[in-house]
């Protein structure tokens, strides 16, 4: 297993949400997000990417004022480099991008677009850098609760296993959020093509305002792409703040 499986990106959860806390006004052309935030592991897609190390991170998203907005997105990652997510190198951290439409139609919330996926400490041997098209309905069932279907479908060569077997080409997430009171219950299943399927469930709390959360993530190993390789399950802890 090698390149774009396992460097797979958190645009997913951070790009791509409209649960911010708060934004900063740019006049009357819109408004800008930051996050900052950090996880005892990166678990993306359902598949551990760094090898068990704590990451950090920092994105920020304009949004434009109009009807149908002009999304515009990047982020930066970063962990520890002592342990190399592939055998013949290593990087310190992940620089992303993203540019996108956005519309509101009463309960719905649509999103397209195009991510990119860069590693500029990586080797330039290693062509770790992909890029992606996603699409993603947010749909607000009730005032508490919100049901998301995500998709993405990667347009660069994609990553082949040791049988040569094509992966990692397409990858979609069902994931159900519910208030529930005391904290907000997460649910999710995703399936990442010809390597992973996953489950995830966690809850978040927001206290003075930063939001914390707790991930019991199961992931279930395509056999003919990692062969006898077990499956994995990890527990994640989190903090974000926005501002």
């Amino acid at each position: 297993m090698n390149k774009k499986i396992i460097l797979s990106s958190f645009a997913s959860l951070l790009f791509l949400s409209q649960a911010a806390n708060s934004e900063i006004k740019v006049g009357n052309l819109g408004v800008i997000t930051g996050t900052v935030g950090a996880a005892t592991q990166y678990i993306s897609k359902g598949i551990d990417s760094n090898r068990d190390q704590a990451t950090a991170n920092l994105t920020a998203e304009f949004a434009s004022s109009t009807d149908i907005q002009i999304i515009l997105g990047s982020g930066i990652f970063y962990s520890r480099p002592d342990k190399p997510v592939t055998s013949s190198g290593a990087y310190d951290y992940e620089l992303d991008y993203n540019i996108g439409l956005r519309k509101t139609i009463g309960m719905a919330t649509l999103d397209i677009g195009h991510l990119s996926f860069t590693y500029p400490s990586a080797a330039s041997n290693l062509n770790l850098d992909s890029s992606a098209y996603y699409a993603k309905a947010a749909i607000a069932a009730t005032k508490e609760t919100t049901f998301t279907i995500y998709y993405e479908q990667d347009d660069t060569e994609g990553t082949r296993a040791s049988n040569r077997t094509k992966l990692g080409k397409r990858f979609y997430e069902l994931s159900l959020s519910s208030n529930l009171g005391p904290v907000t219950a997460n649910l999710a299943y995703g399936d990442f093509d010809r390597a992973v399927t996953y489950t995830k469930v966690g809850v978040a709390k927001e206290i003075t305002g930063l939001n914390f959360t707790a991930d019991y993530i199961s992931n279930n190993k395509d056999s003919a792409s990692y062969g006898s390789a077990k499956n994995n399950e990890f527990i994640v802890v989190g903090v974000t703040k926005s501002f």
